[in-house]
């Protein structure tokens, strides 16, 4: 596994990016919500004092005052860590009492007498917090409303605030990384079996086609080693029928080189005219019969190859069938063959490689011209589950007991004529690849050959 590509990683590193947002998160939770609630102890402790300060106001002959004493003056004002101050304005919102620049409550028309609220402000470019409260004045020979203010700056607030934080987080951090270090930990002893499979496959063989043992294998790996073993299943037989057609094809070759090599060595030794003659013709035939197997084996290989690379394009079988029939009337009737087309329907729309299925009916037609007699019909019509194209002949037709040979390769009829056996070996393999059927029956119940190929509705 390289280190750009490491499933390990890629694990480690995408839980780690889904924990990250979720630290943050709650780092963001935290300090809101140590802020609020060190609010709430603040704002009471504001409010008491701001209580305390109006227990302080009194109206002596209609005039306001405040008799504060020392030692809760020096109260109002010193604290270690935040600046405090206070303010008394009379019913005239005249200052009696305090610091002049506080801010005042929010709103136009001022506090209800007898109501209480903690706010929010700025007072000299520093952020603040300040409890008011309107005192009212009936009962006492003024009237209005005095407005008692006590407001402090907000450093402890924060400073507090941030080691709450901080008491919160810190400990959540190490956690993170703890559980991050044994998500690395419990991810690379996850992937200890993939290391012991990759092991296993690198210690095989080229050619060891074998299925892969599950024993022992986890059961997330199950369907991906599954669908390796039916790949490796499908290679070996792939394989094989290489092997046995390279093998088949061999001694097939071997038969007509040798024939040539006796006809040569034999015209060479004799050294008559008449024999040289006589042994060209017979070299001739050979390398004819050669010609057309090579010819075939590679038509087989190409086939072969378009398994993996086949692409189907719409054409009309009405067309390439009658294009294809009319190539091989000079053929037909240099043999003294009619060969003819008919078809009930205008057109015949399907999909499929066109030079492949011209390829799988010239060998059709090649064959009834070879093993037929002196009529070969093409036809093509639809029907209800796609379109089929036939090839019929009037020879001698094929036995029943033989029908399911006749397309094993290099397979040949007895006391026929000479030829590769590969032509119906051929159409079968272009037929599988389009989804296609072929089909033997005999022309006239008795006698001739009727080769039917059926292409579905999805290939029409």
């Amino acid at each position: 596994m390289g280190s750009q590509n490491s499933l390990r990683k890629q694990l480690i590193v995408r839980m780690l990016l889904v924990m990250l947002p979720l630290f943050i998160l709650l780092w963001v939770i935290a300090y809101f919500s140590s802020m609020y609630f060190i609010n709430e102890t603040f704002d009471r402790s504001l409010t008491r004092r701001t209580y305390a300060l109006a227990d302080r106001v009194e109206v002596i002959h209609g005039r306001v005052n405040v008799d504060i004493s020392v030692a809760a003056r020096e109260m109002l004002a010193f604290d270690q860590e935040d600046l405090l101050f206070h303010r008394v304005l009379d019913p005239q919102s005249r200052v009696i009492e305090g610091d002049p620049k506080i801010p005042p409550p929010p709103g136009k028309r001022g506090l209800q007498p007898g109501k209480l609220i903690v706010y929010d402000g700025i007072k000299d470019g520093e952020q603040v917090r300040v409890a008011a409260f309107a005192l009212s004045l009936k009962g006492t020979s003024a009237r209005g409303v005095v407005l008692v203010q006590v407001g402090e700056t907000l450093s402890r607030r924060s400073a507090m605030a941030d080691r709450a934080t901080f008491a919160i987080v810190i400990p959540m951090l190490l956690m993170t990384l703890t559980a991050a270090a044994a998500i690395a930990y419990g991810v690379g002893r996850g992937l200890v079996p993939l290391s012991r499979l990759r092991d296993r496959l690198s210690a095989r063989e080229a050619f060891d086609l074998s299925p892969v043992p599950l024993e022992g294998t986890p059961a997330e790996l199950r369907p991906f080693l599954d669908e390796i073993n039916s790949l490796l299943l499908r290679l070996s037989e792939a394989v094989d029928a290489q092997s046995r057609f390279v093998s088949d094809a061999a001694h097939q070759l071997r038969t007509p080189i040798a024939g040539i090599r006796a006809q040569a060595e034999a015209a060479l030794v004799n050294g008559q005219p008449d024999d040289a003659q006589h042994a060209l013709v017979r070299i001739a035939q050979a390398t004819h019969t050669m010609g057309e197997l090579v010819q075939k084996l590679l038509i087989m290989a190409r086939v072969d190859a378009a398994e993996n690379t086949l692409r189907l394009i719409p054409l009309d079988g009405v067309e390439l069938v009658r294009a294809v029939a009319r190539e091989w009337v000079p053929q037909a009737l240099a043999k003294g063959v009619e060969i003819g087309f008919d078809s009930p329907d205008s057109d015949a729309p399907q999909v499929g490689d066109a030079q492949l299925l011209r390829e799988m009916l010239s060998n059709l037609i090649d064959n009834a011209l070879r093993y037929g007699g002196t009529r070969i019909s093409l036809t093509v019509h639809c029907t209800e589950r796609g379109v089929t194209w036939c090839v019929a002949d009037d020879g001698p037709g094929v036995p029943e007991s033989q029908r399911a040979a006749v397309f094993l390769p290099f397979f040949r009829l007895s006391g026929g004529v000479d030829g590769a056996g590969l032509g119906l070996t051929i159409v079968q393999r272009i037929a599988n690849l389009h989804g296609a059927k072929v089909r033997l029956d005999a022309e006239n119940g008795t006698t001739g050959l009727r080769v039917c190929v059926d292409f579905p509705v999805e290939a029409a």
